[in-house]
């Protein structure tokens, strides 16, 4: 554990996690034999969600925040650099971040209130950032990307998105008797067309406390 003489500003952690490298983390996520598979534009997209989530927890330090499966895969690998990982902590929050693994898994209760950090991620993530974020994303390695998210608080609303640039039509639906469950498919015929399904129950274990 890293103890700091000095906290940072909250400007100051921000500028300082805009600006973290985390190449050599998307280089590991891509990789086949040991990562993820993760195509380049996926695990760009990944950088920028994991560098969100850390924005949310420096401005909201008091919340149970838990991000989406694959970003906390992403912390996971940042993780695992350890000095890498000590060092970025020190230069954006003074202090070590450390990874709770366990809401979740001890009971109702527990996996209720996962469900709660979750859908306060995602509600969080729109108000600050203006879109919502992904409760699930495109297959890794596919390069049309999807994604389709829940609103917070909101069972019955779910909204999809492409990839800025990308042409092709997505669609969105909830699944019937499943409140928070939501399905997202590219269109029929369209090149690399795919169905992804997700649920909100399913979110990653990693939270910020």
């Amino acid at each position: 554990m890293i103890h700091s003489t000095q906290r940072k500003t909250l400007e100051q952690t921000i500028a300082a996690i805009e600006a973290i490298d985390l190449t050599p983390i998307k280089f590991k996520a891509c990789r086949k034999e040991d990562g993820y598979g993760w195509s380049a534009g996926y695990a760009d997209q990944m950088e920028v969600a994991y560098k969100r989530y850390l924005i949310l927890h420096a401005k909201h330090p008091e919340l149970t925040l838990a991000p989406e499966q694959d970003v906390d895969r992403f912390w996971h690998m940042h993780i695992l650099d350890t000095r890498k990982y000590a060092a970025d902590c020190e230069t954006t929050f003074g202090y070590f971040l450390h990874h709770f693994p366990y809401l979740g898994l001890r009971g109702e209760e527990d996996a209720k209130a996962l469900q709660a950090a979750f859908l306060e991620m995602q509600r969080l993530t729109a108000e600050e950032f203006g879109e919502p974020a992904a409760a699930a994303r495109y297959a890794p390695g596919k390069d049309a990307p999807a994604w389709c998210s829940l609103e917070a608080g909101k069972p019955a609303a779910a909204w999809c998105s492409l990839e800025a640039g990308k042409p092709t039509a997505a669609w969105c639906s909830l699944e019937a008797g499943k409140p928070a469950a939501a399905w997202c498919s590219l269109e029929a015929g369209a090149a690399s067309a795919s169905e992804l399904a997700a649920s909100a129950r399913r979110a990653s274990l990693g939270v910020n406390r």
